[in-house]
């Protein structure tokens, strides 16, 4: 029902289908319930509302078709503060005032990524719009945040070294750490410094300290224990029950949420589906309150996918992603093929490198470690159980299995994904070869001990490639 309080009729004229009339009214409009409502005494329009709260007050979920029309249908005496759809850019567009060109000038509107639109911002550091220091960039079409290492989180810390430890060669495991300088691609070998040997195993890392999970003494074994080492002193530290997982596990993997932000390393696989968590910054493995299990806990999933969002894994034919805000995990389409055994190089800029094909085989991916779709193939030759490092501007592998354990270094351009054998002093030593060993990246935060003394530096500049 529609119904208009009318105080008089102005005027009337005309007949038939020409009539004309005119009305005068001081009470509200109600045209089908609400469907069209003009409050008189606020001059207020709604559309299915009958308390409009503005001029135009439009209570709908769909949407509003503006006018659309080409570059050459513009109005021909435009007003300050109208806008309209273009055809011709396929943008919104509206006409205002233009401080660089001093004068009124029809300009673009941010709409879905179109031409001249500012992407989404976001200070928080889990959001995939996050741009505080990140630099604008276009692929030609659409406009996006690019991590290209000079936003707060590429360089919250600068990777200046790092460490490879545990591993085994021809069913004999490692209690050895080496240490590796990036500015000189060198690696020293610290000795025999673990507690426990393990090989198949995974690790954690924190700004001073790096753990190894599943050291069992022995080659393919289970177990719970985990040994820990002081990147500050570069020895091994005494056992603390509160690092040990909640359930054994053999062959594993492990990604981490660095302890510059989030905080968390999260375990999987070896025969157990739960998905134990230790915290980075207390140095206490989660007890209870546990994030799902994942959705395949056999042995020899990948490890290594951290990046800045996610934790990434795969096994078998199972592919997932691990949220580290909501601790959830998320299917990942299109992620790369093979079966796990081959290993991922995380990166501070926005990708990683996955291995495809099966242990001992040729073929990586160049993955955005945001949404997990593979952008360009690669090969770093056959290979599997890779002992990746990461750095700031390259990566490096510091042994393998390619038929045998052994020492073969190469590093990887994050900038041009290509790569380099590297002989000398780069590999690891202490050892005939290693493969399936875990690594950690340290800055120069890690050279300083409990009382606040530099123990060792290694600088806080960025080593060139």
């Amino acid at each position: 029902m529609s119904q208009l309080n009318v105080d008089r009729i102005i005027s009337l004229s005309g007949g038939g289908g020409t009539a004309s009339i005119q009305l005068e009214s001081s009470g509200n409009f109600n045209f089908d319930t609400g469907t069209l409502y003009v409050d008189s005494a606020n001059n207020e329009v709604g559309i299915n509302t009958t308390t409009p709260r503005s001029s135009l007050d439009i209570a709908t979920t769909d949407a509003v078709v503006m006018p659309v029309g080409s570059t050459a249908q513009r109005p021909g005496s435009p007003i300050e503060g109208m806008f309209r759809y273009n055809s011709t850019d396929r943008t919104f567009e509206g006409y205002s005032y233009d401080e660089d060109a001093a004068a009124l000038q029809w300009g673009p509107i941010a709409g879905a990524g179109g031409a001249g639109g500012i992407p989404t911002q976001s200070a928080d550091r889990y959001s995939a719009d996050y741009s505080e220091g990140a630099v604008l960039s276009s692929d030609g079409t659409n406009a996006f945040w690019s991590q290209t290492g000079t936003n707060g989180w590429a360089i919250a810390r600068i990777w200046t070294h790092g460490y490879v430890g545990g591993g085994y060669k021809s069913g004999a495991p490692w209690r050895n750490v080496n240490r590796t300088v990036h500015s000189t691609d060198t690696s020293t070998n610290l000795g025999d410094t673990l507690d426990r040997s393990g090989a198949y195993m995974a690790g954690s890392f924190s700004d001073n300290r790096h753990w190894f999970h599943s050291m069992e003494n022995t080659y393919r074994g289970s177990s719970n224990y985990t040994s820990g080492f002081s990147m500050t002193t570069e020895a091994g530290i005494t056992h603390q029950n509160q690092w040990d997982m909640t359930v054994n596990r053999a062959s594993m993997g492990s990604f981490q949420d660095h302890e510059h932000a989030g905080g968390y390393s999260y375990l999987i696989g070896g025969g157990n589906a739960r998905t134990d968590s230790m915290n980075l910054k207390t140095e206490v493995m989660r007890t209870s309150g546990f994030p799902p299990n994942h959705a395949d806990g056999g042995e020899d999933p990948t490890h290594g996918g951290n990046a800045r969002l996610k934790g990434w894994y795969k096994r078998s034919g199972t592919r997932q992603g691990f949220v580290w805000r909501t601790e959830t995990w998320v299917t990942w389409d299109n992620g790369p093929g093979g079966d796990g055994w081959k290993k991922i190089l995380g990166s501070m800029l926005g990708h990683m490198y996955v291995g495809t094909g099966n242990n001992n085989q040729n073929g990586n991916q160049r993955v955005d470690d945001t949404t997990g779709l593979q952008t360009r193939g690669l090969n770093f030759g056959n290979m599997g159980e890779e002992n990746f490092e990461m750095g700031m501007r390259k990566g490096y592998c510091l042994g393998n299995y390619n038929g045998s354990q052994n020492n073969n270094t190469f590093k990887v351009n994050y900038m041009t994904d290509s790569y380099n054998n590297l002989g000398g002093s780069s590999p690891p030593t202490g050892h005939a070869g290693m493969s399936s060993a875990h690594c950690s990246s340290s800055s120069s935060i890690s050279g300083v001990n409990d009382a606040g003394t530099r123990v060792y530096d290694y600088g806080t500049n960025i080593p060139n490639y």
